[in-house]
């Protein structure tokens, strides 16, 4: 292995990493996430993870820690799938390989110099969220985050990344660069955070009842790659005292450093993995198996005479003229459904989304560790974030390569080229990958089902399932695909496509996690459903009618703004310039505006109604105003009783026990409570200087406080 052609490599690789809008848009999520966790605004909570009363610093090990644990799962695995697992399969897809090997570059430099490069980008955004993140806590003023800010240390920032951060990126690089080099399908590199995600943060870290075995406990702790179980289990679930959370690194035993290391090994031994590939792939190391087998022949060993007859082209039965809409949008359906009929994507997540949702519905505990009563309508509920997120993050990903696939495979200047509608092209696109959304509805139907049949108490039901998945959650996702289509219309970039989408989706969940989502913004009603079968959702009907119209809206609004946007054609200045310029587009929005006004009215309305609403702007107000005055009654009560005597208005007051001398002193206490005056008097002391016993009685004057 050559060095120079190494740090060659790597020079390429690493230089490009940081114009790529995965990185910038993971360098601007980690800017706001520090912003938010300094201020309050968003805190990553575990449920047994509380400390007592006393405020825990934000700025302790302990807590870095845990935010780590956290976004390692939730914001860098699925940008590390993506920049490590799609590096070698950038270059197939764009023959640059074939250059990179007709050139003295080895395997194991091309593989290792992209490696290194992609994990030392990563690792500069890691140090850049440590950065922003002393810079929020300890520079930028924040009188409300007083109480929640400790003094600076550097290891309090600089430890989780090195014990949680560069593990886990070691890890999930190392193994998404194999997965991609192995399969060469983005699809299966982009859902293999998706399944992380699913087994780990949808099970793993919440399901902990008291009666498990602490031998499978230990288990679990050793194969969570972001380490929260291990943090939770060791550490948080038994209460040492904030001040030892705040003041105390925190104590790593063999057990963490067991998985640290076996996620290391793991990760280059899959990067070594990797590089056998291609070597075998594109040097020819070793041959093909239709190659290999005896009497296979290879392609060029035959002669030009004994090249089979061609047959006549009326056998290939083509026609010729312009499609109709419905018929290009059938045809295009067909051909992407024999296209994800072949992905592996589907077959390998059926069982496990099976297994995990079934998991959940029968594993699931109450108060005290007692088992959850299931109903159709409650699992229907309880399942349906989790449903959300994943089926959303599938059709990101499979909307996004079916897209791509044209131009990436170079059909696309034949396809674009062709009569066929770009609505009929979009359109059959996005209802052929909603047979993954279906797929997935399908294997968590199946999951209840069976939960409900095992527990055999109450009997199983559609109705719950088709009202909550069928009528509430399909909205959902025909607006996201259609977003997603929209957003890669416009910009025309997988990855770019891929950052804006992600970052919709981890804003939106930002919302929701804080509180601070209502009716007008929960496209994706996460947290929103409360069932009970005593009615269907009666309280909040009108707000979820109103939501599901506007997202309704917004599915046919994306849906044409996709149609609009989306290029057949090679892009040009000149052409682009056109594009632009203000008559244009001033013509283009006046055309859009008529599918805008639908998700726009019923958005003010709901605006409306939210702010009216108990909790909006309106009933905040009241309340203040309320208490306001309130306290204004209770100092004018206070300023008029104060020369008044025992007895005038209710009090408690205090008398000694018989056989005791009642004194005045001059320390007495009167507070104002409202209606009522509290009058505190120094109890009575002893001829020793003792306090007596005293007896409490209280009074309330006639007419007061009635």
């Amino acid at each position: 292995m050559s060095l120079r052609r190494l740090q060659a490599t790597f020079g390429v690789e690493f230089q490009r990493t940081f114009r790529r809008p995965l990185f910038i848009v993971l360098a601007i999520m980690l800017l706001l996430s520090a912003f938010g966790l300094s201020s309050g605004k968003m805190s990553i909570s575990s449920g047994d993870s509380s400390v007592g009363g006393t405020k825990a610093w934000i700025t302790s090990e302990f807590a870095q820690t845990q935010m780590m644990t956290f976004i390692v799962l939730l914001y860098y695995a699925f940008f590390i799938a993506i920049g490590a697992g799609m590096t070698l399969l950038r270059d197939r897809e764009t023959k640059v390989d074939v250059l990179l090997h007709s050139t003295p570059l080895t395997a194991g430099e091309y593989v290792w110099g992209r490696f290194f490069a992609i994990t030392a980008g990563f690792i500069v955004l890691m140090v850049w969220q440590m950065v922003v993140t002393a810079l929020f806590n300890h520079v930028i003023p924040n009188a409300s985050a007083l109480e929640i800010r400790g003094p600076f240390r550097v290891m309090s920032y600089l430890v989780p990344v090195l014990t949680i951060g560069l593990p886990f990126l070691i890890f999930f690089a190392g193994l998404s660069m194999f997965l991609g080099e192995k399969t060469r399908s983005p699809v299966l590199v982009c859902l293999l955070p998706v399944a992380t995600l699913l087994i780990f943060g949808f099970f793993l870290w919440t399901w902990a009842p008291s009666w498990l075995d602490p031998r499978v406990n230990k288990l679990f702790q050793l194969l969570d790659p972001a380490g929260y179980r291990w943090l939770n289990e060791t550490h948080l679930k038994v209460d040492r005292g904030v001040q030892f959370y705040n003041t105390q690194p925190v104590p790593y035993d063999a057990l963490f450093w067991l998985n640290r290391a076996w996620m290391i090994v793991v990760g280059l031994s899959a990067v070594l993995l990797a590089q056998r590939s291609v070597a075998r792939s594109l040097r020819g190391e070793l041959a093909p198996k239709a190659h290999a087998r005896p009497g296979a022949r290879s392609a060029d060993a035959g002669t030009w005479e004994e090249a089979p007859a061609s047959a006549p082209l009326r056998a290939l039965e083509m026609k010729s003229g312009v499609s109709t809409f419905l018929g290009g949008t059938i045809a295009v359906v067909r051909s992407e459904l024999k296209e994800l009929l072949h992905q592996a994507g589907l077959y390998i997540f059926v069982p496990i989304i099976l297994f995990q949702a079934l998991a959940n519905a029968l594993l699931a505990v109450g108060a005290f560790d007692t088992p959850v009563l299931l109903t159709p309508g409650t699992t229907a509920v309880a399942i349906s974030n989790q449903i959300t997120t994943l089926i959303c993050l599938m059709l990101l990903f499979y909307t996004v390569e079916s897209l791509e696939r044209e131009r990436t495979t170079g059909f696309s200047q034949v396809l674009y080229a062709t009569p066929l509608h770009t609505a009929a092209l979009l359109g059959g696109k996005a209802l052929a990958n909603s047979v993954v959304a279906a797929v997935v509805l399908l294997a968590s139907l199946a999951a209840s089902a069976i939960a409900l049949l095992v527990q055999h108490t109450v009997p199983f039901s559609f109705g719950p399932y088709i009202l909550v998945w069928g009528l509430l959650l399909i909205p959902t996702f025909l607006a996201w695909t259609a977003f997603v289509t929209a957003v890669y219309a416009a910009v025309g970039s997988r990855y770019a496509a891929y950052s804006v989408a992600l970052a919709v989706l981890v804003y939106t969940g930002f919302r929701a996690l804080t509180g601070q989502l209502s009716w007008a913004g929960n496209w994706a009603l996460w947290r929103a459903l409360r069932w009970s079968d005593l009615g269907f959702f009666e309280t909040d009907r009108l707000a979820l009618v109103l939501n599901r119209v506007m997202v309704l809206g917004l599915a046919v609004f994306f849906t044409m703004l996709a149609v609009r946007l989306f290029g057949r054609r090679g892009a040009d200045a000149v052409r682009t310039m056109h594009r632009l310029a203000p008559r244009r587009l001033a013509f283009s929005a006046i055309k859009l505006a008529p599918y805008a006004m639908v998700p726009l009215i019923v958005w003010s309305i709901l605006i409306f109604q939210v702010s009216q609403g108990m909790e909006g702007a309106a009933a905040k107000k009241a309340k203040k105003d309320y208490w306001a005055k309130n306290r204004a009654r209770g100092r004018e009560v206070e300023a008029g009783s104060r020369p008044a005597l025992a007895g005038e208005r209710g009090h408690v007051h205090a008398r000694e026990q018989p056989g005791g001398s009642a004194r005045s002193d001059p320390a007495d206490r009167r507070v104002g409570l409202g209606p009522f005056d509290l009058d505190h008097e120094r109890p009575p002391r002893d001829a020793g200087g003792q306090p007596a016993p005293v007896r409490l009685h209280s009074t309330l004057a006639a007419g007061e406080g009635g």
